[in-house]
């Protein structure tokens, strides 16, 4: 049998967030890097952070223990819902122990526990592989994500406070900013920020939990959703109406708002043309 493919020594110097030390070109995307994970460092409670820490050597140095199950496994999630290992890429237990400096046991412990989390999927004859969703598996999901949006909508605005929704309020601010300079990145980062915000007023962990399932299954698709034409504009209207209705305490209108906001992300999804590259 080949030796397996290996997955690339550039992909390994993000895994580890090594620092390019060369000039332009490679120094421009190290930076490049660094700043996008940077903006996504942190910007969620539900989401592990970006692990491409540009000390990390130094840090190894220091530390010299190796991994453990649950850091490798939080690495190779953080690679994949950040888009570094993309859907339908084959995982090998010998590169990515090479490449995290680990024995091949907390890689295969890592593999299993993203099995259940759905994020790789194990094909006979072909290996693991990280999961590529279907047209139809997206709508499904979406589906879902409407009911459990609209829970947590209904709940935040039972729940809100005057410290959380001016939290709310500087979102929306910095969502509205960012739409209308075409940023999708940080369009992205302030839209989890706003979801944070309602999901921590839920004060519900079951639901958390239950959010961050569907939500990193749909981040499988690369968040083209934010992508399709007229998009972000509408959003920014729909979040405006959710936060009104929020602050007013009105739960019913809160839930109806934001299952709305998911119907019609679905709707435009089922509908784009660039749907069928999702």
């Amino acid at each position: 049998m080949g030796k397996p493919l290996s997955i690339g020594r550039r992909r390994a110097r993000r895994l580890h967030g090594r620092r390019q030390r060369t000039s332009s070109p490679r120094a421009a995307d190290a930076r490049d890097r660094s700043r996008i994970c940077d903006g996504l460092k942190g910007r969620h409670l539900l989401y592990n952070d970006c692990m491409t820490s540009t000390k990390s050597s130094a840090l190894r140095k220091r530390d010299p223990q190796p991994l453990s199950a649950e850091q490798v496994c939080d690495r190779i999630r953080s690679a994949i819902l950040r888009g570094e290992l993309k859907p339908g890429e084959k995982l090998t237990e010998q590169d990515l122990a090479a490449e995290l400096q680990v024995s091949r046991t907390p890689i295969r412990e890592a593999i299993r526990q993203l099995e259940v989390e759905r994020l790789v999927s194990r094909t006979p004859f072909v290996g693991v592989t990280v999961t590529r969703l279907s047209p139809e598996e997206v709508i499904e999901l979406l589906d879902i994500r409407e009911v459990l949006e609209g829970l947590v909508a209904r709940l935040a605005a039972r729940n809100m406070d005057s410290a959380h929704l001016q939290r709310l309020k500087k979102s929306l601010q910095q969502l509205t900013a960012s739409a209308k300079k075409g940023d999708v990145a940080v369009y992205l980062d302030h839209a989890l920020a706003f979801r944070r915000v309602l999901v921590e007023c839920c004060r519900s962990a079951t639901l958390a939990e239950s959010v961050l399932a569907i939500e990193n299954r749909l981040r499988l698709t690369g968040n083209r959703t934010a992508m399709l034409p007229g998009r972000m504009d509408a959003a920014i209207r729909e979040h405006e109406e959710l936060l009104d209705a929020i602050a007013r305490g009105d739960s019913e209108a809160a839930e109806r708002l934001n299952r709305e906001r998911i119907q019609h992300i679905r709707d435009a999804v089922a509908k784009s043309i660039s749907f069928a590259i999702i």
